[in-house]
């Protein structure tokens, strides 16, 4: 028997999962070192003062502090203003 399904069956009929980009931490927010701000994909966002970028244009806190959203050379970027860390005191 030849190993063939019907005429109408599909054999690539799995999805892949969503990429769950955006935004994760808004401005205002406190943000520990090391946590994502933003998930993208090219630089939708630069990176200001703070933050630095992965090499899939994800940005992330390099310090503790704020997140703000601004303008940075004529692009939108997000800086961290340091200060309290979002981390609870123990």
């Amino acid at each position: 028997m030849a190993h063939k399904k019907g005429a109408s069956s599909s054999r690539n009929g799995r999805d892949s999962k969503a990429q769950r980009l955006g935004v994760k931490r808004y401005g205002g927010q406190l943000v520990n070192a090391g946590e994502i701000i933003v998930r993208q994909r090219g630089t939708h966002f630069h990176p200001g003062d703070g933050v630095g970028r992965g090499g899939d244009d994800t940005l992330f806190a390099l310090i503790g502090g704020k997140v703000t959203f601004g303008r940075l050379r004529g692009r939108r970027a997000v800086s961290i203003t340091p200060g309290e860390s979002a981390e609870p005191p123990a």
